[in-house]
């Protein structure tokens, strides 16, 4: 190759960014070009890269609507889904899932576990940095962990991570946990998130974390207005590159369904969650996506047993269970865009009992239940009051039609819609007859039925010494202490059946699907498993 060449191949490479900056001046000097000459080659060399360089800067605004308000952004301690909605987007935690429900690596890159599942050893990832631009180190992992187990009042702890005996700092980048017993369960909890932020050591005393946060997400909290919005900027040092993709996203609280359509079809928001009825009215929109999905939201209606009530008898409870028909929830409530579910909701791995199962247990039977309240002496019935979610009105619609049914029996039954802070307050002590909810999702099999162990959950305040299965607390312990995936399976179909069927201890309707509509200018959106708007965290806007 001859002078001539060589420049012309030089020129290519450069036009190409095919070579670096450091090759590009021993080549040149090689082949005697002069200052001029270079510094030509350098100009178009930065303009060549920077061709092939894709610009990452977040760009555009997004506005998605919540149909509940958060109430708080505390990210310690056991909080309602509607909480994590509005906090989800400034905090990481250790672990984290991908869309498939596979434990992933975050703010920790990698974890080694005991054998015995005994304790958890957790290499952090370094370079982190908090809102603050502090680093994230070991003592601060140390600190949210402690924290959430034993938060300040008035928020209650995390039940979920209550095997937790110890959490220790090795150095900077490493921590321990040690349990107090084996527990399979702490990675996908992790993973899970709701429970397990990671924010800097100390912070609860230095701001009010009930409508402040400093967290390592990827955006950044600029304002949080009860009942009304939650107003976020990107964060620009955030660890994992290319996200977010917007500079600043808004979350807005619209309860109000009607209110969330007209929004959406005016451009106001750019997507929210909504309901099969309201869905079949947004289809024919040029504008707008529809996406679908399962999730973990279990509906169910809570029975109170603490107390003396007629539903602490075995066969009245059996009774109500026969007279419900689910199928009847489903195409109401739900226009047929809904599934039976036991604790473990359909989706959930291979975990759930089988739609043929849930369909046996489930059929109705008014006559077997007559008898059964017969045998009871409780033919003429009792009265009953039903709490319920006041938004979004399914929870109600659930309890009105199970009003209906009831009837049937003699049984009746009194709504009473409250908002989500008194409605979650009631519930979480145990303030209630029955109480027309959902449960959320979990980070194991074990968390969507720890309430029934009588030694754990939410037993103490629903049902104190009106109910226990010493079956039931015997395979949870043994589903907790066995690395055997298939007897853990056993176990746990075991323990749904003896809640659902054996006890109706509480009784689960239905698993609705989930509908979010967007404006197409919104990309990457999608219909969480979790419940979560995790797709947000990465969603694009194009103009």
């Amino acid at each position: 190759m001859n002078g001539h060449d060589n420049q012309f191949a030089l020129l290519n490479d450069v036009m190409r960014a095919r070579s670096s900056r450091r090759d590009l001046f021993r080549r040149a000097a090689a082949l005697g070009l002069g200052t001029s000459a270079l510094a030509t080659l350098v100009g178009l060399h930065e303009r060549a890269a920077r061709a092939q360089t894709p610009d990452t800067t977040p760009t555009g605004a997004i506005t998605w609507a919540l149909d509940s308000d958060p109430v708080n952004l505390v990210p310690y301690g056991s909080a309602s889904t509607s909480n994590m909605w509005g906090k989800e987007f400034m905090y990481d935690s250790l672990l984290e899932w991908d869309r498939d429900l596979n434990v992933q690596p975050a703010l920790a890159e990698s974890y080694e576990a005991a054998p015995d599942a005994t304790s958890y050893t957790f290499k952090l990832r370094q370079g982190v940095k908090f809102h603050n631009g502090q680093e994230m180190k070991a003592a601060d992992v140390k600190y949210s962990l402690d924290i959430t187990r034993d938060p300040p009042e008035p928020v209650l702890p995390a039940a979920f991570l209550a095997n937790i005996a110890e959490v220790t700092v090795v150095d900077d980048y490493t921590v321990t946990v040690t349990m107090a017993k084996p527990d399979p369960t702490l990675p996908g909890v992790l993973a899970w998130g709701r429970f397990s932020p990671i924010i800097p050591a100390g912070i609860a005393d230095q701001i009010n974390l009930l409508s402040e946060g400093i967290g390592t997400g990827p955006f950044k909290l600029i304002e949080y207005v009860s009942n009304d919005s939650v107003v976020y900027e990107a964060f620009p040092d955030y660890w994992k590159a290319g996200i977010p993709c917007v500079q600043s996203l808004t979350l807005k609280v619209m309860p109000d369904e009607d209110a969330r359509k007209a929004a959406l079809r005016a451009g106001e928001i750019d997507g929210g969650t909504f309901t099969p009825t309201a869905v079949l009215t947004l289809q024919g929109d040029s504008e707008l996506e529809i996406l679908s999905g399962l999730f973990s939201a279990p509906r169910v209606i809570h029975l109170n047993l603490k107390e003396e009530h007629p539903w602490r008898d075995v066969r009245v409870r059996q009774a109500i269970n026969k007279t419900i028909d689910r199928q009847d929830i489903i195409d109401k409530v739900y226009g047929g865009e809904a599934e039976l579910t036991g604790p473990i909701p359909p989706g959930y791995g291979d975990w759930p009992l089988s739609p043929d199962e849930l369909a046996q247990i489930y059929a109705v039977d008014v006559d077997g239940a007559k008898a059964l309240m017969q045998e009871a002496g409780l033919a003429d019935g009792f009265d009953v009051t039903i709490l319920t979610l006041s938004a979004p009105r399914e929870y109600t619609q659930i309890a009105e039609i199970i009003r209906e049914h009831l009837k049937q029996i003699n049984i009746n039954v009194s709504i009473e819609p409250q908002e989500i802070g008194t409605f979650a307050e009631n519930v979480g002590n145990g303030n209630f007859r029955w109480a027309s909810t959902g449960r959320g999702m979990r980070g194991d099999p074990s968390g969507f039925v720890v309430d029934f162990h009588s030694g754990l959950g939410a037993h103490p305040n629903h049902f104190g010494d009106g109910w226990k299965s010493d079956e039931l607390d015997a395979a949870y312990d043994e589903a907790l202490a066995t690395s055997d995936v298939a007897r853990r399976h056993e176990l746990y179909k075991r323990i749904q059946e003896i809640v659902i069927r054996d006890e109706a201890i509480n009784l689960y309707t239905v698993q609705p699907h989930k509908f979010q509509v967007v404006r197409k200018r919104l990309t990457g959106m999608y219909v969480a498993y979790t419940d979560f708007n995790t797709g947000l965290r990465q969603a694009c806007v194009t103009d």
